[in-house]
């Protein structure tokens, strides 16, 4: 599998990232009480609805229109995105407000502090992908998680009456860090662009984000939603310490198909390459980590080296690992749409998803089905895996010539 120019050096930084985040979840699943996890997932789940909501899809639109200057994009986008996070505060205090967590100010504006430097580290990504070297690109990707990791094990050693108050101060430190990456911002906007200059484009490819600002919304509305109803409903149906088990089984699996969506699709995007062939053995490699990540994490709980409070995660991992399995194969060909013409169509699809999942998840619900938690996570977990299936072989089609023709519109 040929890698493109920027991958291994960002690789090894999501790599380094990847053993933070899981070195994070053992933490919390060490130091901190299921309850304490709960309450920080519900918290931080909804600033990533409310940072992404803002964001509307703006750094893979960065990633993907190549034609623009990305100092002159990002200021744009920094912009819109502030506004936007200001003008959302109402949604974001309903959230809280659903939740069901006491003093609703307080976690108002922490949600409101992650959110904020969330938005930071994710808009500076794609501006040290074009304009910085590989070298800082992957100091970005993965001293976020390592201070995350170092603030949340003092908070946890040293202050472990904090709770979830620990874990929202190493999750804002991480942020903060990440963030210190649009300090290029404020050099001049002839700042050359890293791979504009070298980049050879096919003439028959249209290598940009054409979708309309309102699809964007859109997309990140319904995308965002159906990430905190998940774990708001799963609080309403099951209590804190059960979204504990569900957002840190999420929390360290769902971060492989991420590595991928960064590491690959992210610096193919920038790069202006597509690698389809290659793609593939990505998806599969990341499955295959999925894998063995609940293993490891099934081992460490029957050889009893976590607290017997974290027994309740097993039920989790054999259907959250076949999801978060095809969603690396997702992750994989993502940037293929953007190549192709086909952005429009990517979000009409991944939206279509969206509702899958809000529809399997509240039918329980609205038809007054009673399930166990067991049977509850197997239902929620198998629909979304086989959305995700059908994605992937639209995916796939695109990833060959004959099916995806270059110069197609949707």
């Amino acid at each position: 599998m040929k890698l493109p120019r920027a991958s291994v050096p960002i690789a090894l930084a999501s790599a380094v990232s990847l053993t933070a985040q899981v070195l994070f979840s053992l933490l919390m699943l060490r130091l901190f009480t299921p309850q304490a996890v709960g309450e920080f997932s519900i918290i931080s789940q909804v600033a990533f609805f409310w940072m992404t909501l803002a964001l509307a899809q703006s750094p893979l639109s960065l990633l993907a229109d190549l034609h623009r200057h990305p100092i002159q994009a990002l200021w744009a986008a920094l912009g819109a995105s502030l506004l936007r996070l200001g003008c959302l505060m109402p949604l974001a205090w309903m959230g809280v407000h659903l939740s069901g967590l006491a003093l609703i100010g307080q976690t108002l504006a922490w949600a409101a502090l992650l959110a904020l430097l969330q938005l930071g580290w994710y808009l500076a990504q794609p501006l040290t992908l074009k304009t910085a070297s590989v070298k800082s690109i992957a100091v970005g990707r993965a001293m976020p998680p390592l201070i995350a990791l170092a603030v949340a094990g003092l908070a946890g050693i040293l202050w472990p009456q904090a709770g979830a108050t620990g874990l929202l101060l190493a999750a804002a430190a991480g942020y903060a860090a990440g963030a210190l990456w649009l300090l290029p911002l404020r050099r001049s906007a002839s700042l050359p662009d890293r791979y504009g200059a070298s980049l050879s484009l096919e003439p028959a490819v249209a290598r940009a984000d054409d979708r309309s600002m309102t699809l964007r919304l859109a997309h990140t509305a319904i995308d965002a939603l159906t990430g905190t109803a998940i774990l708001l409903l799963w609080q309403r149906s099951h209590g804190a310490a059960e979204v504990g088990f569900l957002a840190v089984v999420l929390r360290l699996l769902g971060f492989v198909p991420a590595v991928i969506h960064t590491a690959w699709a992210q610096v193919l995007l920038a790069e202006g390459s597509s690698r389809r062939q290659s793609a593939v053995m990505a998806g599969l490699l990341g499955a295959l980590l999925v894998a063995a990540l609940a293993l490891a994490c099934n081992f460490a709980l029957r050889m009893q080296w976590l607290s017997s409070a974290w027994a309740g995660v097993l039920p989790y991992l054999l259907p959250l690992a076949l999801w978060q399995g095809v969603a690396c194969m997702t992750a994989a060909f993502s940037h293929l749409p953007f190549q192709q013409g086909r952005a429009r169509t990517y979000s009409y699809m991944a939206m279509g998803f969206d509702a899958l999942q809000l529809l399997v998840l509240c039918a329980p619900l609205v038809f007054g089905l009673t399930l166990s938690t067991a049977e509850h996570v197997w239902y929620l977990a198998g629909a979304s895996a086989a959305g995700l299936f059908g994605f992937v072989l639209w995916l796939v089609r695109l990833a060959t010539p004959a099916q995806g023709s270059l110069s197609s519109r949707s």
